[in-house]
């Protein structure tokens, strides 16, 4: 028999998910996370998303999209490099925008279901435009991140 496909309020999902968030970029990134102002506007430049499948006592994805310029920067910082060093397109770039979504998927389900073994997807990430109308969920070090979490079932 499987485990219970349990899920928690989406409410406090979210709320959940704002302080994995937090914890992520402060603790792995040395990041400041804050609230958007109301006019934020789409970044200009490339925007990239990474995304997460888990599975467990309940299933879904967590994807973050954020400015490519944004995942550079943390992951010139994550290896000890000068940002000129690493060129945007670098497989860096791609490899440390998935490895943050998989750490605040995976902080996240620490917060939410702390008692149920979970299996993290190998982060897919790809080109983005910014999510239309949709305002970010966060600045991370003054730049926009939207982040969206589908739960299945």
């Amino acid at each position: 028999m499987g485990a219970p496909n349990v899920r928690t309020d989406p409410g406090a999902d979210r709320a959940a998910l704002d302080r994995a968030l937090a914890a992520v970029a402060e603790e792995r990134f040395r990041a400041t996370v804050d609230a958007p102002p109301r006019d934020v506007t789409a970044p200009d430049g490339h925007l990239l998303t990474a995304r997460v499948a888990f599975a467990g006592g309940f299933s879904g994805t967590l994807s973050c999209t954020m400015p490519r310029a944004l995942a550079r920067e943390l992951a010139a910082m994550v290896n000890g490099a000068p940002q000129d060093e690493i060129a945007v397109a670098d497989p860096l770039v791609d490899d440390l925008a998935g490895e943050f979504v998989s750490l605040v998927c995976g902080r996240w389900l620490t917060d939410v279901a702390a008692k149920q073994l979970f299996s993290l997807s190998a982060a897919a990430v790809e080109p983005a435009v910014a999510p239309g109308a949709e305002a970010p969920r966060a600045l991370l070090k003054g730049r926009p991140i939207w982040i969206e979490l589908t739960l299945e079932g």
